[in-house]
């Protein structure tokens, strides 16, 4: 329909349809047809078009956005500093958004795709190109002030190791941005390796289970010996039911499997270490982070935070060692 209402240079029509349309259900598709139908808008109504794209679907269609943006970027006559900016004003409310009320009732849901670090490569390669790369710097910062959403792990790290690859398509806007990614991204990784997981020291689980019926009181029970790991539940299906509904709900650190012998049949729960290991793995993907981080410092004030880096991945690889012990 977009490439149909620009090849008819209908722009009122392209318009209205963009805004009451696209706007609603845009998934990076459209990218295409809409830098193709910025002939037939004009460029003032195509800047203010974009922008309100931008600006809607940045938070649900960040990677989408990100792409549109770099295209926009590619060419001097595309460059709307109005679609710039709203993307730099949604970094606040990325993974903040209330769903529901932006799509058509009939447009069925898809999973967002996870944030990756093309789309921070794209951001930042987009935005040297607007208002003299200024936005570079503020976008920089809003990422860097939300590890919790712009994890330094998966996206910072990859995303500042495929810039560099490509030195030569970025400006100094791009570089001082980078800096400051590297900077936020080395101490907040070396904060959390100022205290690495502790391996449990016994099978005792805390935790209070929302019901107090028998079975679960003992289930509770055998949950906080420090020394029983394995308990046998001998009892009729509804009750087995019960009780992995309890641990799957509670998400309680042990496994539940029927041994199908006898009637009733029997419930065996054995406790396992899911939860510190889950931990110890994003730890030492921490550590690999911080390690690849140190092969990428910049030359002027990069030396310091990259000592301290070795001696942390120093630390991690004996913990490593101590933790596979203690899980054995």
């Amino acid at each position: 329909m977009i490439v149909a209402l620009t090849k008819l240079n209908a722009p009122a029509l392209l318009e209205r349809f963009l805004r009451e349309v696209i706007t609603a259900s845009y998934d990076g598709s459209e990218n295409a047809a809409l830098l193709g139908s910025v002939s037939a808008l004009g460029a003032a109504h195509a800047a203010a078009v974009l922008s309100g794209l931008v600006s809607a679907r940045m938070p649900e269609r960040p990677n989408e956005c990100s792409e549109l943006l770099l295209a926009l970027s590619e060419s001097p006559s595309l460059c709307f500093p109005e679609a710039a900016e709203a993307a730099v004003a949604a970094l606040d409310i990325i993974a903040t958004h209330d769903k529901g009320t932006e799509t058509l009732g009939w447009e069925p849901e898809e999973p967002q795709r996870p944030l990756d670090p093309q789309f921070l490569e794209n951001l930042l390669r987009a935005l040297q190109h607007f208002k003299g790369g200024t936005l570079c710097g503020t976008a920089a910062e809003k990422i860097a002030a939300r590890p919790e959403i712009y994890s330094p792990v998966t996206l910072v790290v990859p995303a500042i190791e495929r810039i560099c690859a490509g030195r030569g398509q970025q400006t100094a806007a791009v570089d001082s941005s980078v800096r400051r990614l590297w900077t936020s991204a080395a101490e907040f990784l070396l904060q959390c390796s100022e205290t690495p997981p502790k391996p449990p020291s016994d099978w005792r689980l805390n935790f209070e289970l929302s019901c107090s019926c028998p079975d679960c009181r003992e289930l509770q029970t055998f949950a906080r010996d420090p020394a029983e790991r394995v308990r046998r539940f001998r009892v009729k299906k509804e009750r087995r039911r019960h009780l992995h509904n309890m641990i799957d709900t509670h998400r309680l650190d042990m496994t539940h499997v029927t041994e199908r012998a006898g009637s009733p049949q029997t419930l065996v729960c054995t406790k396992d270490r899911r939860t510190f290991n889950r931990r110890m793995k994003q730890y030492q993907d921490e550590i690999a982070a911080m390690l690849r981080l140190v092969r990428l410092a910049p030359k002027a004030g990069g030396a310091a935070l990259s000592k301290r880096m070795e001696v942390a991945g120093k630390r991690a690889a004996d913990l490593k060692q101590r933790a596979a012990s203690a899980t054995e």
